[in-house]
């Protein structure tokens, strides 16, 4: 090995950061360092600008791996100057426990530079202009890349062997110097999606190659995230899949916005069909009173109204409420005509957004109340209670004096918009409970999320 003419060398894995314990004389007339210069290091020195950092990445997991690997890497000597060095690593075993890596070095700079001039000089400022022009792309493409959030990743089929960026790695929860390999990834799909994404990659591997799926993943703090995936296969002379690489980018804020979106939706078509009940309630209230014309006309025109005024809240669009009194008087108005809706408790001030999701829940509670309740009846009566104990807020809705309540055989959408909405908005507690005698409903949170606003992530 020192006579020969192949530059080489061994690396002991066993030592902190695999140094290099022999290097043969070929081995310091390619790179014009000294043996003193060598040994003890790694042989990363050897890297530059113009080096391939996904060639490096491949490196590092067949030794990581413990793998043979042979691949063209653009090294740098002493000197500056460059060269490709076809490197082959063989890890060397004895009775089954890694001693060394062995390395042969090969300079095949004629063999990549095909088309250069013949004179060397002219030969390096070509090469040195084509790895600044390489490294520029690089950098934009990085930019764009860590812009977008946008992970890069390349599975070896046969292999499963994963390279992933650092960006992709963040994408799983994971730093970027973290181990994160193909089982990795497969472990940290939600369970209710692994189905849909094994599906999803062998009908790529099967087919056209192109593969596009979105699912959730869990990160090791055991908060779940959504990923998007998008990616192409390449496949060998016989159609059989080689090597997949794609992108991956953290979609959970979008997925977020969706759902919100899709519950705003459903929720405006529901509010839709309660305005009109609650207009058909409010006229047959206003009827009940003997009253001459002109009078009943004006009584509803002025329910109409206050129901307006309340929607107007519901929207956004009334941003002067500030009292929580207000916000309930304000919410209950077009349903209490004829004052069967009582309310009690200390006034204080609100977030916009503790008013905006309490107006909300109250006018779900008093059109439900109106239809079926103890408002659709002469005698029923609804009690609205609040308490401050301490830094501990409650409010309460009580429903007296209406027709016998039954258990729905399912939850509907209007309960859920009260629990869900209210709940997130004030990072509380929100329950709705249908007991005989009149519909119960009860908000429990801290004051603090009732005057500032602020929650926490849900």
């Amino acid at each position: 090995m020192r006579a020969t003419r192949m530059p080489m060398i061994i690396t002991d894995p066993r030592q902190p950061d695999n140094p290099i314990v022999f290097a043969n004389d070929a081995f310091l007339k390619l790179t014009c360092y000294g043996r003193e210069e060598v040994l003890g290091r790694n042989c990363r020195f050897l890297q530059g600008p113009g080096t391939n950092v996904e060639d490096v990445g491949r490196l590092r997991h067949a030794i990581r791996d413990r793998e043979p690997l042979e691949i063209d890497l653009l090294n740098y000597r002493k000197d500056g100057t460059i060269f490709w060095n076809r490197l082959l690593v063989s890890p060397v075993f004895d009775e089954g426990e890694l001693t060394y890596f062995f390395a042969s070095q090969l300079d095949v700079t004629w063999e990549r530079t095909a088309g250069f001039s013949s004179d060397r000089n002219e030969m390096e400022r070509g090469m040195q202009q084509r790895i600044a022009d390489l490294t520029a792309s690089e950098e934009r493409l990085n930019f764009t890349l860590k812009a977008g959030g946008l992970g890069t990743w390349t599975l070896d089929v046969a292999s499963e062997r994963l390279v992933a960026s650092a960006i992709c790695k963040a994408n799983f929860g994971r730093a970027p110097a973290e181990s994160f390999s193909y089982a990795d990834l497969k472990t940290a799909i939600h369970p209710d999606d692994v189905e849909r994404w094994y599906s999803a990659v062998a009908a790529a591997l099967a087919a056209g190659g192109d593969l596009h799926v979105e699912y959730r993943v869990i990160w090791p703090d055991g908060s779940v995230h959504w990923i998007e995936i998008r990616a192409e296969t390449r496949f060998d002379d016989d159609h059989r899949p080689v090597l997949m690489s794609g992108v991956s980018i953290d979609i959970t804020a979008r997925r977020a916005a969706e759902a919100y979106r899709d519950l705003m939706n459903r929720e405006m078509g529901h509010r839709i069909k309660n305005i009109l009940s609650t207009v058909r309630s409010i006229v047959r209230q206003s009827l009940r009173a003997e009253a001459p014309l002109p009078d009943m006309r004006d009584v509803l025109l002025r329910r109409i109204n206050a129901l307006s005024g309340a929607h107007d809240v519901l929207t956004g669009k009334d941003w002067d409420i500030a009292a929580l009194r207000q916000t309930v008087e304000k919410a209950v108005l077009p349903f209490n005509g004829e004052r069967r809706i009582h309310y009690f408790g200390p006034d204080l001030d609100i977030s916009h957004r503790a008013s905006s999701a309490l107006t909300m829940a109250l006018h779900e509670l008093a059109t439900n109340a109106v239809k079926y309740g103890a408002l659709s009846g002469e005698e029923g009566r609804v009690r609205v209670e609040w308490f401050i104990e301490g830094k501990r807020f409650e409010l309460r809705w009580i429903e007296t004096g209406g027709p016998t309540v039954m258990l729905p055989e399912r939850t509907g959408f209007g309960s859920t918009m009260i629990e869900y909405a209210l709940s997130a908005s004030v990072d509380g507690t929100a329950q709705v409970e249908y007991l005989p005698d009149g519909v119960r409903f009860q908000l429990v949170t801290d004051l603090a999320a009732m005057q500032t606003g602020d929650t926490k992530s849900t």
